[in-house]
């Protein structure tokens, strides 16, 4: 419903816009095989993702297959990681689903002809995650599998601050953190943020495994 009702509205504001739809990745790659690459891909990443499934994973498969085409990735902000890894990626805007099509109709107009389109308060947000983000120490090599903010949420766990205070820190709601919080806990094999930190520094230098014990015995303390 999404898809088809983006794609009438479009047309319905410009008539001379082509409009191709396709509602799976692979649909989108047979379409893309078959004829002329369009000037622009625009993609609900979050509709693509299964039940349970890594938001910021589809993003990478979505970025790989399209190769040189100009991508576009909606966001109702939720995944508050995802403006950050599109820009990684090379993707070339992030747009709002809460814009209207006004905006819509610009930014992929803005795209297709060699030009970003990232609103204002998505640049601030990367902007004050990459500060974090440097601010932060080396990951422990446990922690390898977890993406950047989900490495600097673990090293506040280990420092045993509350969801509320990595939250404030990273400048991120209180929910996002205990999504990220569970992230954690769910790709390390973890029952608990204790348990967490020792499997993410388990491997590490017998200093540094001393230390993560003072830390952990701290915060019981």
């Amino acid at each position: 419903m999404t898809r088809e009702s983006l794609s009438a509205g479009l047309s319905l504001r410009d008539p001379s816009l082509k409009l191709r739809t396709a509602a799976s990745l692979g649909e989108a790659k047979a379409m893309l095989a078959a004829g002329t690459p369009p000037a622009v891909v625009l993609c609900n990443v979050v509709s693509l993702t299964p039940p349970n499934g890594n938001v910021l994973a589809t993003l990478r498969d979505v970025a790989g297959a399209f190769g040189g085409t100009p991508l576009v990735v909606l966001s109702d902000g939720e995944e508050e990681d995802l403006p950050l890894e599109a820009s990684r990626l090379g993707v070339r805007g992030c747009l709002p689903t809460n814009v209207g099509l006004a905006v819509a109709q610009e930014a992929l107009r803005l795209v297709a002809s060699g030009g970003t389109f990232f609103p204002s308060p998505f640049l601030h947000r990367l902007l004050q995650r990459r500060e974090a983000t440097e601010d932060d120490p080396p990951a422990p090599s446990g922690a390898a599998a977890l993406t950047a903010r989900q490495r600097g949420v673990l090293q506040r766990l280990r420092e045993g601050k509350s969801n509320r205070v990595i939250a404030q820190e990273l400048g991120i709601s209180e929910n996002t953190a205990k999504v990220h919080v569970r992230g954690i806990l769910r790709a390390l094999g973890a029952s608990n943020r204790a348990e967490a930190v020792r499997k993410a520094w388990q491997s590490a230098e017998p200093a540094a495994q001393e230390s993560v014990s003072r830390d952990l015995n701290r915060n019981r303390d």
